[in-house]
């Protein structure tokens, strides 16, 4: 393929690239805002003198629903940004540079290639963790935290329910 006939599809996947990265992260930071605003106000309602009591199994509820929601969003805009790598890496392969030039082929081979191998996987502060996996880790502990609060109102309240059974 020559230069003037995939420059307009490198940039479509680039732009592609671009916009889905930048939704990741805008969402995800959206994602947080709202967790920690939620969880805010479910420790709030262990205070004696809040009038949050009766929310909390709402908020609890609530912090399982959003992680949930932004995990599934997060898992798409995901699948989104690897389409437009696997098309970057095409072009690049079009390319007849040198390896160190080729940024999204070359990250993958060394991020594959510093993995830990046998009793090094033991070692979590040496750990080489991707953005999904970060982002799981974080999705995994509101949802805990969560299930904890949903589970704890339980245990208070045997005869408690999220939703007003008519």
């Amino acid at each position: 393929m020559n230069e003037q006939k995939d420059s307009p599809l490198r940039k479509q996947a680039w732009d592609y690239f671009a916009i889905h990265a930048a939704q990741r992260i805008t969402t995800f930071n959206f994602y947080l805002g709202l967790s920690f605003l939620v969880a805010t106000a479910y420790f709030a309602s262990f205070k004696t003198d809040s009038n949050l009591q009766t929310a909390r199994p709402v908020l609890a509820a609530l912090l399982c629903f959003f992680s949930f929601i932004f995990w599934k969003l997060d898992q798409r805009n995901r699948f989104l940004v690897k389409h437009a790598e696997r098309a970057l890496k095409h072009f690049e392969g079009l390319d007849l540079v040198d390896s160190d030039a080729m940024l999204f082929t070359q990250e993958e081979i060394e991020t594959n290639s510093s993995r830990l191998k046998g009793w090094r996987r033991t070692l979590f502060w040496k750990w080489q963790l991707s953005y999904a996996d970060c982002f799981n880790l974080v999705f995994a502990a509101f949802f805990i935290l969560g299930l904890l609060g949903l589970v704890d109102c339980y245990w208070q309240h045997p005869n408690f329910s999220v939703l007003p059974l008519y």
